[in-house]
């Protein structure tokens, strides 16, 4: 933090005006309560300049380290001081497919990042300054959002425990009321996700998340005093209205704060976090049903409720308000200092990311350019698709494994809880294989699709049923394959959608709403609970969505390339196909010098 900073400011989250935003600003307002008088002189001080010195050139405009030459109506902006490569197209390999950062990341920076450096690519070329930024991020947001994900898994994850814990009989809940019930909370999510497309973009987004988890807190708590099905479908409804906004709006966040290359690896935190709340949760029931259960009355799932929402829910709470940064241009952070925001908001410039744009220049909601720039583009259908068939490829939907673990007599009630923690700790090492590797080799499309493989293999087997009793185990316990690349598919929108923040706002909410809405019917026709516990339906359904996923990763792949090609001048890219009778643009030859291999723009 500044070492300016005084007073409250040192205790209490604050927008973080760097020095020189101060200056600017003061100019704007002596600038605004100038004269008329004033402002007349000053303009005739301009118009008096001689013509050489105003004249700006019609083809070419210099400002700033920029150069933006128009020709045919397009603008080509180059970055003074960026190694450009000249890239002939001609004998393209076909294979050049499958390389996702073809278009990404120039040569020079492909020549200087080494291998073993995929968590914090470029280490030793960047400034201590840089690394102290990355550690910063790690510790506190990362950690942050791994425990955020976490405290809203325990919760999530308690529902099914509660189930096969007392809770079944306690409310008298008979046929599909499981499975209906959390259709029902998912409703509530779904709904209440809709007003972020307008609240991301303005309000400030280190207080929209712990503002919501207050709300998530107080229902949490609600449910340990749940004496009926419809009280408690009550309390579900409203507590996943408040868990609405966790989802988009940390993974709206991260992707303002890291490289296409770093984050994977963070998102991997808060997937861990999610795995990590289905152990805990299994392990915290099991215990506290065997010494809590009738004390004071109340029954073992009940307490549990009690425990997750004074003890787990209410902290993180607290905790957000002072650790979420917001996004860089918007800085709230009590410990970034003021080099480390300028450094992040160097570095969105270097990836070509957008974190926000002035209030001012916000569209309004019902602006039809907005919703023609979600909804009329491939890119938006092509990845609802995708996190679609993500949503819906799940082989464990409605605590399949759990049921069949209850369905077994040997097994007691403590002894159903401790085991149920066995595939999402298996899980937890299957993300952190595919989202770290995803980033070591710079591949996220071969990771979806080993993953969609696997899932689809487990989900065959149970399919079947009538199979060795370890070949069953081997299923249920490679289930969480189907989330094992999630951190990918989430890498891939953040890369999609960080030109614009207003279009990425509506375009994330969107793309969840519409997949999480199928997860709140789908579940009903494939995962009733009556079928109980083979789901032949429901891995059928997992089959489908799980191989549809895999395929679908090609199309995504196809449509990221050719977005990437797009903009590959922005990520330090010259593209030209001299087997097309293509010659290297002009602006090369007069506005640019050749070093090392390499084309830089003159310095004048």
């Amino acid at each position: 933090m500044s070492s300016k900073t005084t007073g409250w400011k040192k205790y209490f989250p604050h927008l973080r005006v760097l020095p020189e935003e101060a200056i600017l600003k003061s100019l704007a307002e002596a600038r605004d309560s100038t004269s008329d008088q004033d402002l007349s002189i000053i303009h005739d001080e301009v118009d008096q300049k001689p013509k050489d010195e105003a004249r700006i050139s019609s083809s070419t405009y210099k400002s700033s380290g920029y150069i933006k030459e128009h020709a045919q109506e397009v603008s080509i902006d180059l970055k003074k001081g960026v190694p450009y490569e000249l890239r002939d197209e001609a004998g393209r390999s076909r294979w050049k497919f499958f390389d996702e950062f073809e278009y990404r990341v120039n040569k020079h920076y492909r020549s200087t990042r080494k291998w073993y450096q995929f968590l914090y690519p470029n280490h030793d070329r960047s400034s201590k300054a840089e690394k102290r930024l990355l550690y910063k991020l790690d510790l506190v947001l990362g950690l942050y959002f791994l425990l955020l994900c976490w405290s809203k898994t325990v919760d999530a994850s308690n529902y099914t425990n509660a189930y096969v814990s007392g809770m079944k009989e306690d409310l008298n809940m008979k046929g599909n009321d499981f499975i209906t019930t959390s259709t029902i909370a998912n409703v509530g999510s779904i709904v209440f996700q809709l007003p972020f497309m307008y609240l991301l973009p303005r309000f400030p987004a280190h207080l929209i998340l712990p503002i919501m988890d207050l709300g998530w807190t107080w229902f949490t708590f609600a449910c340990y005093r749940a004496h009926s099905l419809a009280e408690l479908r009550a309390y579900r409804f409203i507590l996943n209205a408040f868990g609405a906004a966790y989802y988009p709006v940390s993974q709206y966040i991260l992707g303002c704060w890291y490289a296409p290359d770093e984050i994977s690896s963070r998102v991997c935190l808060f997937f861990c976090g999610q795995l990590l709340g289905s152990v805990t949760s299994g392990l915290l029931q099991s215990r506290i049903y065997r010494d809590l259960n009738g004390v004071n009355g109340l029954a073992g799932w009940r307490w549990m409720f009690l425990i997750n929402a004074i003890a787990i829910s209410l902290p993180t709470a607290i905790i957000g308000f002072f650790v979420i940064p917001g996004v860089p241009s918007r800085c709230y952070s009590l410990f970034l200092t003021d080099e480390e925001i300028r450094i992040a908001r160097e570095r969105n410039r270097r990836n070509n990311i957008t974190d926000a744009i002035p209030k001012a220049q916000l569209k309004k909601m019902w602006d039809w350019r907005i919703w023609k720039k979600v909804f009329l583009t491939s890119t938006f259908w092509i990845l609802v698709v995708f996190d679609l068939t993500s949503w819906n490829n799940f082989g464990s939907t409605g605590g399949a494994y759990t049921l069949w673990l209850k369905s077994n007599p040997n097994y007691s009630i403590p002894k159903v809880n401790q085991l149920s923690v066995l595939p999402p700790a298996l899980g937890l090492g299957f993300v952190i294989f595919c989202s770290f590797g995803a980033d070591l080799f710079r591949c996220k499309w071969i990771f979806m699709v080993f993953a969609a493989i696997m899932n689809c293999i487990s989900c065959g087997i149970l399919i079947t049923w009538n199979v060795s009793n370890s070949a069953k185990w081997y299923a249920f316990l490679t289930t969480y394959f189907s989330v094992a690349a999630s951190p990918c598919l989430w890498s891939f929108i953040n890369d999609f959608l960080r030109f614009d923040p207003q279009v990425k706002a509506v375009t994330w909410i969107a793309i969840y709403s519409i997949s999480q809405s199928t997860n709140a019917w789908i579940p009903i026709l494939v995962w009733p609970t009556v079928d109980s516990p083979r789901f032949k339906k429901g891995y059928v359904s997992s089959v489908i969505f799980g191989g549809i996923y895999g395929l679908w990763t090609f199309v995504v792949l196809y449509f990221y390339k050719r977005n990437e090609k797009r903009h590959s001048l922005d990520n330090g890219i010259i593209i030209y196909d001299s087997s097309k009778g293509e010659e290297p643009p002009s602006y090369v030859e007069t506005n640019m010098i050749q070093e090392d291999g390499y084309y830089y723009v003159k310095n004048e």
